[in-house]
């Protein structure tokens, strides 16, 4: 979602929303001299709580039924009280317009409700645009909200990137719907892994520990999903993981619907290995450090059956390149390959 903050300094409505890389942030609306301070942080609140509806019907899907045209006019012509008496809209992202609305009302002149008109139309337009694949500008922070589904075009984008740099492209974080992106990398993953378990003759699950080792890190979503899960398609997985980790952020628990070895003990509750927070970027990090992670240990065996006794991380740079283009070569192989 874009998140809205009042600047007194600078007497703005700044606007900023995540990338997958960062965030980036631009001025909404200059905010009147005579507008009081707290009216300019409830107009900031609102804006947030608008983007955030926004941005659930595009994760649920149902960014179709938005109409940018009646939210702009609930900001600019809101329902207001009639004596005691309100209207209440029953759908939650135009009551909030109108709520929008009813507080910049109350701000001399009209500049700064049309600016704010304006940005709530631009934002509606950014969910649009990602509703049809268009990740860009600020559509672009599509990739922190994992839908429900994988889209076909995303994947093909997602394994074109993957096939360029099998170790993971900045950009398959920036530009690619997060369901899809983690679909392909989690396909990729496992082909590296499947790989370099048969040159190093140990069990995949012994080569995420083997990466642990190497790198001092701990892999959890990577042994999460190449152990754990292991045998289960890729897009159930994805998908499973990152319902989870939303269920979570909402407040719902998951439970284990086998009784527990102890009744008295009730179910054994089951935690999510992503950040209920962020967990399409979690998801996706946790991937790319696992093929990061495969590496480590296929450059580890390279060298020392190449050349014993060289530390790995002694090799110099032209040789870890040659070694890179290497392997990416292998992966490719087994990719092509339906390991």
């Amino acid at each position: 979602m874009t998140t809205y903050a009042h600047d007194p300094v600078a007497s703005t409505i700044v606007a900023c929303w995540p990338t997958g890389d960062g965030a980036v942030a631009c001025r909404a609306a200059r905010v009147p001299k005579a507008l009081d301070h707290s009216l300019a942080r409830c107009t900031a609140k609102a804006l947030s709580a608008l983007s955030t509806h926004l941005w659930a019907t595009y994760a649920d899907q149902a960014a179709h039924e938005l109409d940018p045209e009646a939210l702009a006019a609930a900001v600019r012509h809101p329902n207001q009280p009639v004596g005691d008496l309100l209207r209440v809209m029953e759908d939650g992202c135009a009551e909030t317009a109108h709520l929008l609305g009813r507080i910049v009302a109350r701000a001399p002149g009209r500049a700064f409700r049309d600016a704010v008109a304006a940005d709530v139309r631009a934002e509606t337009d950014a969910v649009l645009d990602a509703d049809d694949g268009v990740l860009t500008g600020r559509s672009a922070q599509a990739v922190v909200h994992p839908r429900c589904d994988a889209p076909a075009e995303q994947l093909l984008v997602a394994h074109a990137l993957l096939h360029d740099d099998p170790l993971g492209p900045p950009a398959i974080a920036t530009s690619v719907e997060p369901n899809a992106a983690a679909v392909a990398t989690l396909r990729w993953l496992r082909a590296s892994a499947a790989l370099v378990a048969e040159r190093v003759g140990h069990t995949v699950p012994d080569v995420v520990a083997l990466a642990e080792a190497i790198g001092h890190e701990d892999l959890a979503v990577t042994r999460h999903v190449l152990c754990t899960l292991a045998g289960t398609a890729e897009e159930e997985v994805v998908l499973d993981l990152l319902q989870e980790a939303v269920l979570a952020r909402q407040g719902w628990f998951v439970v284990c619907p086998e009784p527990a070895p102890d009744p008295e003990r009730g179910h054994r509750a089951v935690s999510t290995v992503l950040d209920p927070l962020d967990p399409a970027s979690c998801l996706l990090d946790g991937l790319v450090r696992g093929l990061h992670g495969c590496f480590r240990v296929w450059l580890d065996d390279v060298v020392a059956r190449e050349t014993p006794g060289t530390d790995p991380r002694l090799v110099g740079t032209a040789r870890t390149a040659a070694l890179r283009l290497r392997y990416t070569d292998e992966v490719r192989r087994s990719v092509r390959a339906g390991r």
